[in-house]
């Protein structure tokens, strides 16, 4: 018998099935990501029509049955279209890319209500922000925290020290600094300049309800996308390719 449950939601993905139906993957406040089928949603005068489009914030009602993969909708109350935002095609892509990374990375069922509040402040971030990249930037910081490998621009990973003005290597593997003192010529990994390092540190601590505020001037000498997703790749175990991100002129 199914249990019904009331959640709050963001369609990460909406995908249309058979004439009149469609699938939707949700990341769920009360059941984390899961899939479900909205029946009857392009027949008209139906009650979840629009409401179920990727990037809407949604409070759903799920017919959940633990013995089967796909769920059941039965209804749907449309609590945020962030209409601006899928007006903007400079803000957009960041925000799609979260949804991608979420369905990509995490596994399904998997929940928690702490980090769904943080994923919907990241979304309206993104909708607010001067500079949205800094917010995507953030996002794979603490989403690398959450899964489990938290990098550490605080201090040498070698010899602890915090002083970089000369700079420092970033391990990939190990999620650390090590300072010029401490690295020889077998180290291949990333370098980063003091402006860098600094602008990470900051970035790393700075409170996710005011994230939006943060600006910077962009002087960086590496590419801190790149930098991140290469970090998430190695530590997720395969390769994370953000479709939404070719969205970017």
């Amino acid at each position: 018998m199914s249990e019904l449950i009331k959640s709050r939601a963001l369609v990460l993905q909406s995908i249309r099935w058979h004439e009149t139906s469609k699938i939707v993957t949700l990341y769920t406040k009360e059941l984390g990501l899961i899939k479900a089928i909205a029946r009857g949603v392009y027949r008209k005068n139906s009650v979840l029509a629009g409401r179920l489009e990727t990037l809407n914030l949604v409070q759903v009602v799920i017919a959940q049955k633990e013995t089967r993969d796909l769920q059941i909708i039965t209804s749907a109350d449309l609590l945020d279209p962030f209409s601006e935002l899928k007006a903007d095609l400079k803000r957009l892509p960041y925000a799609l890319a979260i949804l991608e990374m979420i369905q990509k990375v995490l596994q399904a069922g998997q929940k928690d209500e702490i980090f769904f509040d943080f994923l919907e402040q990241m979304i309206r971030s993104v909708s607010l922000a001067r500079q949205p990249l800094i917010v995507f930037w953030y996002f794979l910081l603490k989403f690398s925290s959450y899964l489990g490998f938290k990098p550490d621009f605080s201090a040498c990973f070698f010899c602890h020290k915090k002083n970089f003005k000369q700079g420092a290597f970033f391990l990939l593997k190990k999620g650390g600094l090590v300072c010029m003192a401490c690295a020889d010529s077998s180290f291949q990994n990333l370098r980063l300049n003091e402006n860098d390092i600094s602008f990470l540190q900051r970035l790393q601590q700075y409170p996710y309800r005011r994230i939006h505020e943060l600006t910077t001037d962009f002087g960086f000498s590496v590419d801190f996308t790149a930098m991140l997703l290469q970090y998430l790749n190695i530590h997720v175990g395969h390769r994370l390719k953000l479709e939404s991100l070719n969205l970017i002129a």
